[in-house]
């Protein structure tokens, strides 16, 4: 039967489309002259029930699979979720792999690393050749589950793990706490939405993200993001949830920057972050990078947030325009302005949630914007007020 010879498929393109398929990722281990060695494999896979046979497939490149393709018997260790520090310490070349790390035999004597999720011990069964790969074929031995958690997953060239909906959310106390705040506030939002004719949005902050944990959108319109869309929480924005938060946090959101900051960047963003203090609220404002910023965002909204759209997210807030003050805002710049931000305050006087006014008209007057500001604080103040939130002094007497 004549063949046809496909196209050149460029390396680049290739690992492109395969990326967008997600993968497992192993240790496999085994030992060599009475010491541990091992390596990681993303292409671990089930192959036959009877026998029982699994397979996983190693770079021809790889200075490790030589020596446990000699070795009498291998182990895979299925990685949790929370061993990606693991899983990069043995992918690093000439590192001491198994330095610090607690393991014990298997029944055929290869390492069983701790708080894996599952092990297969093998003996093996055949090599195969494929292209730049072998693959390795192993007869199971043995195999248990040691640690039924969520796996790591490798994913458009990030690693994490598979979520299961609302369930996550709720997992993390910081989070539920701003679902209930979200949910004292809902009213409030829908009416501020309902009077404005733009999308509110509530954000909390996390960590390293702040996160859409609800919206009011005004009637007969769909808002643009999806409740759980998570943004970095680096400079320049989260400016809100810093403010006073006290220096040491103000340090840690400059050292998220996604690149480090001069001493002339850091002086701008404590002047914005100063500003947001004393004004009690902020502007965003229209840009191209903002445009794309708010599609991708969209975009999440449509298809979950995969690793290479939360890069391309992380990329364009690094590379927003970071004079952003409410003395920015005047006649001139009005029309320009994006959205606006303030803060609900908690019992403890911190930033509980953030409140923001997405998606304003091009083209606003400024007695238009002043408007809609006067009426976000009105609402956040009555937020605050209704959780017996404590406002900064300097903002009581405007509040």
């Amino acid at each position: 039967m004549p063949t046809t010879l496909s196209p050149a498929i460029e390396p680049r393109e290739f690992r492109n489309v395969l990326g967008h398929f997600p993968t497992g990722v192993c240790i496999v281990t085994a030992m060599e002259g009475g010491k541990p060695i091992g390596m990681v494999v993303g292409s671990f896979t089930s192959v036959s029930l009877d026998p029982p046979l699994v397979a996983f497939l190693a770079d021809r490149s790889s200075t490790t699979f030589p020596r446990i393709r000699e070795a009498t018997t291998f182990c895979v260790n299925v990685l949790a979720a929370d061993q990606e520090a693991l899983c990069r310490s043995f992918a690093t070349r000439g590192a001491d792999r198994f330095a610090d790390v607690e393991w014990r035999a298997a029944p055929s004597g290869a390492p069983i690393l701790e708080n894996v999720v599952a092990w297969i011990d093998c003996v093996p069964d055949a090599i195969h050749e494929a292209g730049d790969h072998y693959i390795h074929i192993g007869r199971v031995t043995d195999l248990a589950v040691e640690n039924p958690t969520l796996p790591l997953l490798f994913f458009q060239g990030g690693y994490g793990a598979f979520t299961l909906g609302s369930l996550v959310m709720g997992a993390n106390p910081a989070m539920a706490e701003h679902l209930a705040i979200a949910d004292r506030a809902r009213d409030e939002m829908t009416a501020l939405a309902g009077r404005s004719d733009v999308e509110v949005l509530a954000l909390g902050a996390c960590t390293d993200t702040f996160i859409v944990v609800a919206s009011a959108s005004p009637s007969g319109s769909t808002a643009p993001l999806r409740i759980g869309t998570a943004l970095p929480f680096a400079p320049p924005a989260g400016r809100i949830f810093v403010a006073w938060a006290g220096q040491e946090s103000i340090h840690a959101w400059y050292e998220r920057s996604a690149e480090p900051l001069t001493a002339a960047e850091r002086e701008r963003l404590d002047a914005e972050v100063d500003a947001v203090r004393r004004h009690g609220w902020t502007p965003a404002f229209y840009s191209d990078r903002m445009e794309d910023l708010w599609q991708t965002l969209g975009q999440i909204g449509k298809v979950g947030q995969t690793p290479m759209l939360v890069r391309h997210v992380s990329q364009l807030v690094a590379s927003l325009e970071r004079h952003s003050t409410p003395e920015d805002v005047d006649e001139k710049t009005a029309g320009t302005v994006q959205s606006l931000m303030a803060p609900i305050f908690g019992t403890d006087g911190q930033v509980a949630l953030m409140l923001s006014l997405s998606g304003i008209p091009r083209g606003s007057s400024l007695s238009r914007i002043e408007e809609l500001r006067d009426d976000l604080l009105a609402v956040c103040g009555r937020v605050t007020a209704s959780l017996g939130g404590r406002v900064p002094p300097e903002l009581a007497d405007g509040r």
